[in-house]
């Protein structure tokens, strides 16, 4: 790992960013009329004693709304990207003018309640159409037997636990949004892996756990289907333009319905 705090060459992932996102500016991304409205989460850690949320936006919000989170929708692409995905112990912290950002999963590992934010700020008359949710697996790593005590290591473990959870905004949404609006799929897996898993027979065991969930949660799969299914109407698809929530596909238009999308890293007692 080294001085840089990081398993892999941070140079080589912006190259890459770089040349397969060019310069493209966030804002101007809204030009194109089939373009979503996106975001993206970081964490700056040096703006006071703990960590904030930085929600790199290509839409900004009408004069009067104000968000919760602070933001910017004049970066480039692959600087959000960048930002996003600078996990402490795999990649460099990414400094962005004055700001240092980290991976947003430090503080909202979920960050479905951040979109349902910035929707409402964005249609504050129309109701949600659907949330849906997406998580990367959870794996419970449940260990029967009396203890008297916990290692330090157990103590730093469930620390990060804690810190990363996605389920506790997955209740809360679950309890203020209707069954039939907001979705959350989240396959329980029979092993738990880091983020930079790659080997073929892991990811084969991934594949394995993901569709035996699938299965078992087909109903509301097809539930699901049935809400995102209906087609829009031509006067919803010309007022496109409006705006789109974080990661959703919704329309404008007097009976247009708010879509909206996002995904989460679960992490578990084994990895850091």
């Amino acid at each position: 790992m080294g001085w840089s705090h990081s398993y892999y060459n941070t140079s080589t992932w912006e190259a890459l960013l770089r040349e397969k996102i060019g310069n493209k500016v966030l804002i101007k991304t809204a030009r194109d009329q089939l373009s979503p409205k996106v975001s993206a989460v970081s964490a700056v850690v040096n703006w006071g004693t703990t960590p904030k949320a930085f929600v790199f936006r290509n839409y900004n919000h009408a004069p009067g709304r104000l968000s919760r989170y602070a933001g910017a929708s004049g970066h480039q692409l692959w600087q959000a990207i960048r930002a996003s995905s600078a996990a402490p112990g795999y990649f460099q912290e990414f400094p962005l003018h004055s700001d240092i950002h980290q991976d947003g999963a430090l503080i909202l590992n979920n960050p479905c309640a951040l979109a349902v934010h910035e929707c409402r700020l964005l249609w504050p008359t129309r109701p949600f159409q659907c949330v849906l949710s997406l998580g990367t697996g959870r794996h419970d790593n449940v260990k029967k037997g009396p203890v008297t005590s916990t290692s330090l290591r157990s103590k730093i473990s469930n620390l990060i636990s804690s810190a990363t959870d996605t389920e506790g905004v997955h209740t809360l949404l679950d309890d203020l949004l209707s069954p039939d609006t907001y979705f959350r799929f989240n396959p329980t897996l029979s092993a738990g892996v880091t983020m930079d898993e790659c080997r073929p027979g892991a990811l084969d065991l991934l594949r394995a756990d993901t569709r035996l969930y699938l299965d078992r949660n087909q109903p509301k799969v097809e539930r699901l289907c049935s809400v995102l299914g209906p087609e829009r109407g031509a006067l919803q698809l010309a007022g496109t333009g409006s705006g789109n929530g974080p990661g959703s596909s919704g329309t404008a238009g007097p009976e247009s319905r708010t879509r909206t999308g996002t995904g989460t890293r679960d992490q578990n007692p084994n990895q850091s």
